[in-house]
């Protein structure tokens, strides 16, 4: 089926509600820019004359998230942004996974008193780089494997704390896996331009916060998403809070997006996108778990790049989460007949107080008194509400057939006290 404007051209409050929660929880447009001239400037400065890695690092590019558009804040506790690079080696593929680590490690960090010297740490697969602000970027090495497919390549596990025993060389493609995700999510242009345009009047909102920050142009095209696309990353913050105080591995985020992109493009608005896609994450976990196997996912393109391998670690790890998912749909279905405290509750306990208290503010100022004004258009046919008639959605388009509404229950105020 395909996609639809955020509001399918008619007021749709769980739509409405989970677009504006998802622009607060992403990287901004500003903030994107950023990371890009990061790891940009650290691909230069791992080729900086004298760098253990000089000559030997041909290309650095997104992966993960970042490739696909899926970054978000990672939890309520410490809200930052994950940026994730891949720095290709020229390296034998011999190398052992330690050295390509530890090389790595000392390209990044430098000598004493240079630039990234006390931001850097060494990780188990990447050497992860500590900015002052609400960002780090982690870089993996990788080493092309000759005649195989487009940058497939090993990636390296070492925990510097284990002997080398432990150490593994994984084959892996994270560039074909983001070309085949974004194949499977392909945006609507309506519904990504609507989306692109919620998420830079926020981001200009922030801008104003911070005077003192000059933005940098970003790119459209990065904030035009799909509403698969957008439904990952409120899985993925709704994951990140459920697991934020828990300890142990949480659902690995490609795991997720594998998953969400087997089922993408079959509702027709951004809350029924959601819904299902939560739904069909409960069932793939639940017949697991009947049958007694843990999941297995892999790389499309890749299938050797197995993206369960170290999540879930055994059957009561995948049964929380698939408690964790029941949850989730039961409080989705709820948000589709709810009040505001009730949306408040359920909101706040997805996604986090501060963006749901904020989303409901956004949404009470932005339509509400519109709706509640009598200045609403709606379908004589439907009674829906139509957006774009009414001024709620900015772009210009001819409305249906139309007559003024009265009054909706959700709007008379906004909910920061309630």
């Amino acid at each position: 089926m395909s996609s639809a404007p955020i509001f399918a051209q008619q007021f749709d409050f769980p739509s409405a509600l989970l677009a504006e929660i998802a622009v607060r929880v992403q990287l901004p447009p500003s903030r994107h820019a950023v990371a890009e001239k990061r790891y940009h400037t650290l691909s230069e400065w791992l080729d900086r004359p004298g760098s253990p890695l000089q000559g030997l690092v041909p290309r650095m590019y997104a992966q993960g998230s970042m490739a696909i558009g899926a970054t978000i804040a990672s939890c309520r506790q410490n809200d930052e942004f994950d940026i994730d690079a891949l720095a290709e080696l020229s390296l034998s593929s011999n190398t052992p996974p330690r050295v390509v680590l530890d090389l790595l490690y000392e390209a990044v960090r430098g000598e004493p008193g240079s630039r990234y010297y006390s931001m850097t740490e060494r990780c188990t697969r990447c050497v992860q780089v500590r900015y002052g602000d609400d960002m780090h970027v982690d870089i993996t090495p990788t080493i092309l494997r000759p005649e195989q497919p487009e940058r497939e390549g090993f990636i390296f596990h070492a925990n510097s704390e284990k002997p080398t025993g432990d150490d593994k060389r994984i084959v892996a493609n994270p560039f074909g896996f983001a070309e085949w995700f974004k194949t499977r999510t392909p945006a609507d242009a309506v519904f990504a331009l609507d989306f692109a345009e919620l998420s830079r009047e926020h981001d200009r909102i922030l801008l104003r916060k911070a005077a003192d920050t000059e933005p940098v142009p970003e790119p459209v095209e990065a904030y035009k998403k799909s509403m698969a696309l957008i439904s990952l990353q409120l899985i993925k913050r709704w994951r990140n809070i459920r697991y934020d105080a828990r300890p142990g591995r949480m659902p690995p985020s490609v795991l997720l997006a594998k998953l969400v992109a087997d089922n993408a493009n079959r509702t027709s608005s951004l809350y029924q996108e959601l819904l299902h896609q939560a739904k069909q994450l409960k069932v793939f976990f639940e017949v697991a778990q009947i049958a007694g196997r843990l999941v297995h996912v892999q790389n499309p393109v890749c299938p050797s790049d197995v993206f369960s391998d170290r999540w879930p670690e055994d059957l009561w790890a995948q049964r929380v989460f698939i408690s964790d998912l029941h949850d989730l749909v039961t409080k989705l279905e709820k948000l589709a007949n709810c009040n505001a405290l009730e949306a408040k509750q359920v909101c706040a306990d997805l996604f986090g107080e501060s963006p749901a208290v904020d989303a409901l503010n956004k949404v009470a100022d932005r339509y509400g008194s519109a709706i509640s004004g009598g200045q609403a258009y709606h379908d004589r046919r439907t009674g829906s509400i139509q957006a774009r008639a009414s001024g709620i959605i900015a772009t210009a388009s001819a409305p249906l057939s139309s007559a003024r509404t009265t009054g909706h229950r959700f709007y008379g105020g906004r909910v920061e006290d309630i």
